[in-house]
């Protein structure tokens, strides 16, 4: 699709939009159309309306996430304005308006701060656990450096599980699709002794084959064989006092997110691997002479009590402790024998404890709290190199964190509509790193020690001039910790700094079958750590200054009884202001200014429009029609703006007829991506004694099934 038939089926879909609104107002009186439901969030560490909280905040509540399909976190990036997930050898990429890793070495974190159930979870290969039995994700959008602190520049992710209820109640999902896929999701739960102890227990499966062969042993590549658990359990041994304990078990063993070849980064010029004569049939296809596999083992356990103090003040403690085995193998450069066959392992535990004390008077409220936080990995990445039996790239070596801070957050109604809201957090860290790398013959020590302090307040200005309309503007800092890529040699990287200014509206209207939420920002992002591959070696460092600026537009409408629309735009301009470093691709020509090049990652544009239609049968029993388009800019995912590294815009539909029969049990017909394109997640160009590939990562090509549902 061209650019300016792109732009006009987005204004298009906008008008569509502003149409539903229009028939609201229309139907406003004398008509049963419902108002839209309200949202509780938590993303400002207490229950409130997602309308009220001064932040620019998506709530995906599960059964959005089951409409639309949701069962991991690469399928959530179109549910969210400037939101792109991304995946590299099984491993999810999170960017947020164009803040994210465009390469996660060994030890590095995200710059999304990610959370299940409010426990910060580091490893980004160990962020698999917790994609069913959802109650909603919540994603925060912006620097999150008082509440959340390290690793926040870009915003925040708290996947929410659901809970134990006093009743009884059970449900389970079966699905069967191509690919052979047959998934499951099944939770049960209630009160064990009502009003003292309630449980609830969820499970999951997926099986699927491949989205691709393995040309030259006939194994699938890209299939999905995953299972996990959840027990949660709650209990009140007293009134004023409250406990949650969950724990969670993620299991996976398949060849998921494997390397594709699409050929050398040098236009016209032959691989290594094309050289020998490895040309696969099809690019979901790969030439290895090793099977890829992908083993995760992830579980953790975590605790949260409660302790009401008085009525309107309270003592919380959230303990927990974590642990994940990440081991993948791979043909990095597509032959048969192989010749770049590239084995890793990640293995981590972490421990975290953090203390909330929270109060609210008639009008204010403030939040006072520390935390703690440690950890340790180890593990190692391998490539024998051909050109030598004993020549090899190895990186391995250990990594240790910890990390302890102070935060306060509060508000106040100066007078009556306005209201302050500050916050400021003081953190404090400490990584080691020991470790060994050789490239092709001689080990090189690696590692060292570095420290941190960072102080990152907030200040926003709220306005409500009425219950249904919230303004707000505000200045905040975010603070991602520096350190060391384990088994990588060199200095490590200094800590990310990113300044944030944004200002927003949150609005609901014609009886709240209306909702309009917009937010405008801008970024002074300072010490920004790109990856770049220089031979055999990845090298991470900082890069000068950028700037990111935005606008974003998320909306939803319930004209009538029937209809529901939802839409949403993200515009998004970010660009490095000054970052000086040599080509990998031209190392001849030396250092070269990237100033004016785009970050990677980042999009112009993300837009998406659903709706979805319900027809009543009988009495009780319906039929939803549902559909959603989502159009996505184009973008590179390096910072040289290399067409070898590189997605063109696209776009993708999806569609579902569902069948509930108001009583235990519904059926859905869905499709997905059902153009089935071709799109890339991720794209690096490697080195160039092997031709400079270009190691590409897709997303789903069209897939389609039938689920089928009992609620009890």
């Amino acid at each position: 699709m061209k650019r300016s038939t792109r732009i006009h089926t987005i204004a298009s879909l906008a008008a569509f939009g502003w149409a539903g609104a229009v028939q609201a107002q229309s139907t406003a009186a004398g008509t049963d159309a419902p108002a839209i439901d309200e949202i509780i969030v938590t993303a400002q560490k207490r229950s409130e309306s997602v309308q009220d909280v001064p932040l620019a905040v998506s709530a995906v509540g599960g059964a959005t996430l089951d409409r639309l399909g949701v069962g991991n976190p690469l399928q959530l990036g179109a549910t969210v304005p400037n939101f792109n997930l991304q995946t590299n050898s099984g491993v999810t990429y999170i960017y947020l308006r164009g803040v994210g890793n465009n390469f996660l070495g060994l030890g590095i974190d995200s710059n999304v701060a990610y959370h299940a159930n409010g426990v910060y979870i580091a490893r980004p290969r160990a962020q698999v656990s917790s994609y069913f039995d959802v109650d909603r994700i919540e994603v925060v959008r912006g620097p999150q450096g008082d509440l959340y602190g390290r690793n926040a520049t870009g915003g925040s992710i708290n996947v929410i599980t659901r809970k134990p209820t006093d009743d009884f109640s059970a449900n389970a999902t079966l699905s069967v699709g191509n690919y052979g896929l047959v998934q499951g999701e099944a939770g049960v739960g209630g009160a064990i002794v009502p009003g003292k102890i309630a449980v609830r227990a969820a499970g999951f499966f997926v099986d699927r084959g491949g989205y691709g062969k393995n040309e030259a042993t006939g194994k699938d590549v890209d299939n999905r064989k995953e299972q996990a658990g959840r027990l949660t359990v709650e209990l009140t041994p007293s009134e004023p006092l409250t406990i949650e304990i969950i724990a969670d078990y993620f299991h996976a063993n398949d060849a998921w997110g494997v390397v594709h070849q699409a050929g050398s980064g040098i236009p016209g010029a032959l691989t290594l691997a094309e050289s020998l004569g490895n040309f696969p049939s099809k690019i979901r296809n790969v030439v290895s002479g090793v099977d890829p596999n992908r083993k995760i083992r992830a579980w953790g356990v975590q605790g949260t009590a409660t302790l009401d103090l008085a009525e309107n003040l309270s003592l919380k403690s959230i303990t927990a402790y974590r642990k994940s085995r990440f081991t993948a193998l791979d043909e990095l450069i597509g032959t048969n024998p192989s010749i770049g066959a590239i084995s890793q392992l990640e293995k981590q535990h972490q421990f975290s404890e953090e203390v909330q004390l929270l109060a609210n008077g008639t009008r204010w409220d403030f939040i006072l709290g520390g935390y703690y936080f440690t950890e340790k990995v180890d593990g190692f990445i391998h490539i024998p190199l051909f050109f030598d039996p004993a020549a090899q790239f190895d990186q391995r070596g250990t990594g240790d964190t910890k990390a302890y801070a102070m935060f306060a957050h509060g508000s106040w109604e100066f007078v009556p509509k306005l209201k302050l809201v500050l916050g400021a957090r003081y953190s404090h860290e400490k990584r080691t790193s020991e470790g060994v790398f050789t490239a092709p013959f001689v080990p090189i020590p690696t590692g060292g020690k570095k420290s941190f302090n960072a102080f990152t307040p907030k200040a926003t200005l709220q306005f409500e001039p009425s219950d249904n309309l919230t303004l707000y503007g505000g200045v905040s800092k975010g603070f991602k910790s520096g350190g060391f890529t384990i088994g990588v040699p060199g200095p490590g990287v200094e800590p990310e700094k990113l300044l944030s200014y944004e200002a927003g509206l949150k609005a609901q209207m014609f009886d709240r079958r209306l909702t309009a939420n917009i937010a405008a920002f801008w970024y002074d992002y300072t010490n920004m750590v790109v990856t770049r591959v220089v031979q055999a070696q990845t090298i991470e460092e900082n890069a000068g200054k950028s700037t990111i600026k935005g606008i974003e537009v998320e909306l939803t409408a319930r004209p009538t009884n029937r209809l529901r629309i939802d839409a949403s735009l993200g515009l998004l301009d970010a660009k490095f202001d000054s970052f000086v470093t040599p080509d990998p691709l031209d190392p001849a020509a030396g250092p070269i200014s990237l100033a004016g090049n785009r970050l990677p990652g980042s999009a112009k544009y993300t837009a998406r429009v659903g709706a979805q239609y319900d027809i009543p049968v009988g009495d009780v029993a319906k039929i939803s029609i549902s559909g959603d388009a989502f159009f996505s800019g184009n973008m590179y995912f390096d910072p040289y703006e290399h067409r070898g590294s590189y997605q063109p815009s696209y776009e993708t539909y999806n569609a579902s007829l569902t069948y509930d029969s108001g009583r235990w049990w519904s059926m859905t017909l869905w499709g997905r991506n059902l153009s089935n394109k071709t799109i890339v997640s991720n794209q690096l160009i490697s080195a160039d004694f092997w031709g400079y590939p270009r190691l590409t990562y897709l997303r789903d090509p069209r897939t389609y099934g039938i689920d089928f549902k009992a609620k009890f």
